[in-house]
């Protein structure tokens, strides 16, 4: 009779083990669900995004490939042209704070296309070496207000100052000439004497040596100075005897030898006034680089009975003399 119980016992003893493996197994479910489900939801979201992503990436395209071509090209050359304004505008600005200023507020500076060139105001034609007349400006002429420039000048072999030039009084019929500027005016600031001029009142030995004949003027200048920058020294020499009434200007090279009288005039071409003597002095020569080529020109004055002198230009380089030479210089009315 006693059997039952210990069944009974026995029964309830494994019920707590049973409820245990069933709370277990829940629990087991439970977690793997989680983890299913961090897994599916990060799934889910790398798709969303994914797919967010491609959709954005075809709008994009599809919206730039709709724009108009022409647009975008013209956007990117004006983006170019703006830089290159830009550019061109700070080079501008350079430029102008190196420029020489005048002191005149109301100065007028209009640039030309070519090197302007003024002998006393008058147009030098530095284009060809030869004995050239000197021109005047016509006002008459759409042209002429170019020449209201700054000009850089020069004199007795050394420069000046920069000036604005003004148009002169009408000398003639529409004719005008420069007024503020020097004997020589050059519209471009270069160094026109690259090289130093030195004016003595002898002869240099090695000139005396190989020409004698020079003994027998009174008054005599030389100008020293390397003409063709070959760094050697040419001569110019500037003579004159008061008893005979002759005068004439000669170059001699570096070893003394003379190259050429380039212009000469006796007492009998003076002006029947015998008041009037006129010799060749050193108002009549410059050395100057009057066409920016780096050699110094030979600038010689020819003086004339009435109106303008001439001017002759002789440049001489590497013992090859160009210009005109011999010149007879007369005051007498033709």
């Amino acid at each position: 009779m006693e059997e039952p119980n210990n069944q009974n016992d026995n029964a309830e003893k494994k019920q707590p083990e049973t409820t245990k493996i069933k709370i277990g197994t829940v629990g087991n479910f439970i977690l793997v669900a989680f983890v299913i489900l961090i897994i599916g939801t990060g799934a889910l979201t790398y798709y969303l995004i994914h797919n967010a992503k491609d959709n954005y990436d075809k709008q994009y395209n599809e919206l730039i490939s709709n724009l108009p071509q022409n647009n975008i090209q013209e956007e990117q050359e004006d983006t170019i042209a703006n830089i290159i304004d830009s550019a061109i505008s700070d080079v501008a600005l350079q430029n102008s704070n190196t420029s020489p200023t005048t002191t005149d507020e109301n100065a007028k500076k209009i640039m030309n296309e070519s090197l302007v060139v003024l002998y006393n105001g008058l147009i030098l034609d530095t284009s060809v070496m030869d004995e050239v007349s000197l021109k005047y400006i016509d006002t008459r002429s759409n042209e002429s207000e170019k020449y209201i420039i700054t000009y850089y000048s020069y004199e007795n072999y050394s420069f000046k100052e920069s000036r604005l030039g003004t148009f002169s009084s009408q000398l003639y019929e529409g004719l005008v000439k420069i007024d503020n500027v020097g004997k020589i005016a050059i519209s471009e600031d270069y160094d026109a004497i690259p090289r130093s001029v030195q004016v003595v009142n002898t002869i240099p030995e090695i000139v005396l040596n190989n020409n004698s004949s020079v003994k027998d003027y009174d008054t005599i200048k030389t100008i020293i100075v390397d003409l063709d920058g070959n760094g050697t020294n040419e001569y110019v020499l500037v003579l004159a005897n008061k008893t005979t009434g002759f005068s004439k200007i000669t170059l001699v090279d570096a070893k003394g030898t003379k190259i050429a009288d380039l212009a000469s005039i006796e007492k009998s071409k003076w002006k029947n006034d015998v008041n009037n003597e006129y010799y060749l002095s050193l108002n009549n020569i410059e050395t100057i680089d009057v066409d920016n080529d780096g050699i110094m020109e030979i600038v010689l004055e020819i003086p004339h009975a009435t109106g303008n002198p001439t001017v002759s230009l002789l440049k001489y380089n590497n013992g090859e003399l160009q210009g005109k030479t011999g010149i007879e210089c007369s005051l007498l009315a033709e």
